[in-house]
């Protein structure tokens, strides 16, 4: 079964809405609601902002029954080629603000972990098509993750070169790291709501009005075609 995830309620509530016969549920903390979507079985939750809610909301899907997982929501640019409303879909995640460096370790790694978690093929590629069937402008590529919301130019520049990403937000890589442990095929949709730049802290919270409709189009054309 899908299980579909946001950080914020405005990432889901428009799936959440399209859901016939829904049954909510409270696993680990969180609010995880089944039901239909065209037909299809679909499980959705919010998440709340940062890593850690992110892992056990990730957590909570597996618990409630997902197969796979889509993480879906907004993200700031960070190359001159990816645009305020074009979509990312990960290759892969890394956490741009662990630093180890002291033991050892190259910036971005924890010890013993991977340094990436790679998206999950089958879904990227679901999601992918999915994105094409709405018309959406795609880019694939690595997606940073911090609990830092990124709005200096000059430190987004400095994730692009350090981690060579597409994108910056505060919530994938973790939810990659949890999925990889409970072996859950995952992969992750940005769409891109801002720069990461001086400018985001008044274009993310408009380029919110938008959100809800874009992530309910693809989930749509993601359940039609792959689940």
């Amino acid at each position: 079964m899908l299980g579909v995830l946001g950080a914020m309620a405005v990432e889901v509530e428009a799936v959440r809405a399209a859901l016939s016969q829904p049954v909510t549920r409270r696993l680990l903390g969180y609010d995880v609601t089944s039901g239909r979507l065209d037909g299809v079985p679909v499980l959705v939750a919010e998440s709340g902002v940062g890593k850690v809610n992110a892992a056990l909301a990730t957590a909570a899907l597996v618990e409630a029954g997902a197969t796979a997982i889509v993480f879906t929501g907004m993200a700031g640019g960070l190359t001159p080629g990816v645009h305020i409303g074009d979509a990312v879909v990960d290759t892969d995640l890394v956490q741009h603000d662990v630093d180890v460096t002291r033991l050892g370790e190259p910036l971005g790694r924890l010890p013993r972990e991977p340094a990436a978690w790679p998206a999950d093929p089958d879904v990227a590629t679901a999601l992918v098509r999915a994105l094409g069937a709405v018309g959406a402008h795609v880019h694939r590529g690595r997606i940073a993750s911090g609990d830092q919301f990124i709005a200096d130019a000059a430190q987004a520049r400095r994730i692009a070169a350090g981690f060579g990403a597409l994108a910056v937000e505060m919530e994938g890589a973790a939810a990659a790291q949890a999925a990889a442990k409970l072996g859950c095929p995952f992969a992750v949709l940005r769409w891109i709501s801002d720069a990461a730049d001086e400018a985001a802290p008044a274009d993310f919270p408009a380029f919110c009005q938008h959100i809800a409709d874009l992530d309910l189009g693809v989930v749509r054309a993601l359940v039609t075609q792959a689940w």
